[in-house]
């Protein structure tokens, strides 16, 4: 009972963190319309969100192995508040920028611990279900902080003081948590060429996936602001594309399964680069359409990390998984800094709408791409195809939550294989 009292307290926890981050990034767009900024320094503001993040990566490992993972985790809450603050006080691009940098580390920063904590709680038997929990919380996280826009007036201090008391109120029921120490998951990364021979086209989806995802995340408000909607219409527009990726990716996952992984993945590309596109003929005849382009955009865009990852571990050996998703992480991260400053640039010369243009042909890219990988190499079998998990690119410690991981990552040092592995079980893989 200790243990699962222990779990939804630090499942809650994160769940009202994320919450209030969903709202922040959301309301920057928003307000940076309203203070002037242009599309191109609105890109890099959001654009430096992400390079927090990678950073955070590096440094955070450090931070706990001198602090601890409780203290740490209550300095990167802290500090994280304080910066939603910062945006409110002082709407100024350059203090936005160094701000959502220091968001970035500390966002990532508390991914890593929060899910160690919760690998350390759970037995084998339960990861799995603790896992598809954790993913859910952060769906349902993030939703709720878009509908929270229309929770006060966006031309004041309101929203960003409602976004800080959410990122502190979440660290009081992981701080009153009784949770043991857990040992320090080092994110060690292969070679992008050793990745690259193993798994291209993972190598390309994971890539691509930052680029598009990073670029909605961080201009999809002020591009929806462009074309004459209101914080209302806004922040139905960022829901309904959390919800259509939280309602069809376990299935697109499952169907990945039963099926050769890369013709899902070319047809789920192939898909969000048509729903992108589409939406630019649907806001011709009305606006308030965009609302059903993000449902239907989000639907399928929010699956392409994990099916990347998914077919990346099908062509590589289980000793080398967790290296494997740190490295795929890395290139999200890199993706997701260029997405926002590329299409900010282009929004500015062009005009808001370029940004839909533009997360369809990142869509495009690897569906392509995956389709020539279907005519220069057969696909793996059944028997040595892994199954799905949804994931996103959190931190290397999420992996640990899956079944039968912990014997298996243990092993490291010998080469990936260049073909499909020999060594597959059906179990639970990322």
């Amino acid at each position: 009972m200790r243990s699962i009292i222990a779990i939804f307290t630090l499942l809650f926890g994160i769940g009202l963190m994320l919450t209030g981050n969903g709202l922040i990034g959301t309301l920057l767009g928003v307000r940076g319309g309203i203070e002037g900024f242009s599309s191109s320094v609105l890109g890099m503001i959001m654009a430096g969100y992400f390079t927090g993040f990678v950073t955070g990566t590096f440094i955070v490992p450090r931070l706990i192995r001198v602090a601890g993972y409780v203290r740490t985790f209550a300095a990167l809450a802290s500090i994280c508040s304080v910066t939603v603050l910062l945006h409110g006080l002082y709407p100024d691009p350059l203090v936005w920028f160094v701000a959502r940098a220091a968001a970035g580390i500390c966002i990532v920063g508390i991914y890593i611990i929060i899910e160690s904590w919760l690998n350390e709680q759970t037995t084998n038997e339960q990861r799995g279900h603790i896992f598809s929990a954790y993913m859910t919380t952060t769906f349902v996280g993030l939703g709720i902080g878009q509908l929270l826009l229309q929770a006060g007036d966006v031309n004041t201090l309101q929203l960003f003081a409602l976004g800080s008391v959410l990122m502190s109120i979440g660290l009081v029921p992981v701080a009153f948590t009784r949770v043991q120490e857990p040992p320090l998951v080092e994110a060690h990364r292969l070679g992008l060429r050793k990745l690259y021979e193993g798994s291209p086209l993972g190598v390309v989806g994971a890539l691509f996936s930052g680029v598009g995802t990073g670029a909605f995340w961080g201009l999809a408000p002020v591009m929806a602001a462009g074309i004459g909607l209101n914080p209302a219409g806004i922040s139905g527009f960022m829901a309904l594309s959390i919800l259509g990726g939280a309602l069809v990716m376990w299935p697109i996952g499952h169907l990945s399964d039963r099926l050769d992984r890369r013709k899902v993945l070319a047809w789920v590309c192939l898909m969000t680069g048509i729903a992108a596109l589409g939406a630019l003929w649907l806001i011709t005849w009305d606006p308030r359409l965009i609302l059903v382009a993000g449902f239907l955009y989000g639907a399928t865009a929010f699956s392409i990390y994990s099916l990347s990852a998914a077919h990346t571990n099908d062509h590589i050996g289980t000793e080398h998984m967790l290296e494997a998703t740190s490295s795929l992480q890395l290139l999200y991260g890199s993706g997701a800094i260029a997405g926002p400053l590329t299409a900010g640039f282009l929004m500015q010369w062009i005009g808001p709408t370029i940004l839909l243009g533009f997360m369809g042909g990142a869509a495009l890219v690897p569906a392509g791409f995956a389709f020539w990988r279907m005519w220069v190499r057969p696909p793996v079998s059944r028997d040595n195809q892994g199954e799905w998990v949804p994931q996103f690119a959190t931190s290397p410690a999420a992996l640990e939550m899956l079944p039968d991981q912990e014997d298996e990552t243990k092993t490291t040092g010998e080469d990936i294989e260049a073909g499909p592995r020999e060594d597959a079980k059906p179990q639970a893989k990322s």
